[in-house]
Formats: structure tokens, sequence, C-alpha cells
């Protein structure tokens, strides 16, 4: 038996944001009757009423980016992410109050630094959060990539690399928000 070193708690299975749920979300945002950014700020409108602690987490962070493309990139895959989570799980998805939004930030530090102590750690923390939540991992990562293709190179990485991080935050604590279905036999949860 191998044993992992890792920091990250695994997203209950109850909790994965199912992978329909995002197409259907990128085809609503490309085909829908309002702009992107009306329905970019329609999402983030209800994300600050639902989840203010992180949407203010999160539009500080955004805020503080210098570079035009990080920040409406970074504007785009928040609002898109929490509104995947809010239509996966409407009636469970609780609201993240601010030690659950510390533990998140923690968590993913304690995890990145125990993966960057050994040499031998093949994987880094978003490639285990990615296996928790594939869909959602990939879609960010997606975006990322298109971005920094189109750009050209000229990004700033590590902004990128800041916002990148901050989602990956906003991945779990969503994540750890989501409430079990009633009636689910608890031994199956995990």
């Amino acid at each position: 038996m191998i044993i992992q070193k890792a920091a990250l708690r695994p997203v209950p299975e109850y909790a994965v944001v199912p992978g329909h749920v995002l197409e259907e979300l990128e085809v609503e945002l490309d085909e829908g009757e309002v702009s992107l950014q009306d329905a970019l700020d329609q999402g983030f409108n209800d994300f600050d009423r639902r989840q203010e602690v992180l949407a203010t987490a999160l539009a500080d962070e955004l805020a503080s980016a210098q570079d035009e493309l990080v920040q409406s990139l970074g504007y785009f895959l928040v609002v898109t992410v929490y509104v995947a989570f809010r239509e996966a799980f409407p009636r469970r998805l609780n609201e993240v109050d601010e030690d659950a939004l510390r533990m998140a930030n923690a968590t993913l530090t304690i995890d990145e630094e125990l993966r960057a102590g050994d040499a031998t750690e093949v994987l880094d923390s978003d490639d285990l959060l990615a296996m928790s939540q594939p869909a959602v991992l990939s879609f960010i990562q997606h975006h990322i990539d298109e971005a920094i293709e189109q750009a050209d190179g000229q990004v700033d990485l590590d902004e990128l690399e800041r916002i990148y991080r901050s989602l990956l935050v906003l991945v779990i604590a969503l994540s750890h928000a989501v409430t079990a279905p009633a009636g689910a036999d608890s031994s199956l949860l995990n």
C-alpha cells in the first residue's frame, strides 16, 4: 500500500460538479439572450448576495490584479465556477463563512508545502484537486491555457498564478460547502 501525503480532503462524491453543468453553462453564456458581461455581472451579484465572504475576498484579489487580461479572466472564472456549483447543487450549497474560507486557504497552503518539501512528489496540489473536481479544474485550466495562447505571451504570469491559486481556494471552499443529499447513506458519502 502506498501512502500519499496530502492536506487536501477528498471531495465527497455528492459534491462533485458534473461536466454537463459546465458544458451547459458555457453554451448558455455563448448563446444567451443577454451579453456575456451582463450575464457575468448578474452571476457576480448573486455570488455576492449568497456567498458574501467568498465574493468579497475574490473581488479584492481580482481588484489587485494590474494585468487587465488576468483580471477579466479571473472575473469570468470566479463567476462561472460559482454558478456551476449553484446550478449543480441549488438546495445543497451552504454559505462559506470566514472560518471555512480560512480553512480552505490554509489547507491548500499546507498541501503545497508538503509537496514542495518532497523531491519525489510528482503531483501538485491542483493535480490532486483535479482528481476530486475534474470538470471544474479542467474548465479553469482550459480557459487559462486559451487566454495565455490568445495573449501571445503578453500576460503577467505571476498575477495569473496568484488568481489561479485563488480559484483553487474557491473550488475547495465550495466543494466542502455542499451538503449531502437528504436520505443519503453516510457510508457511501466519501
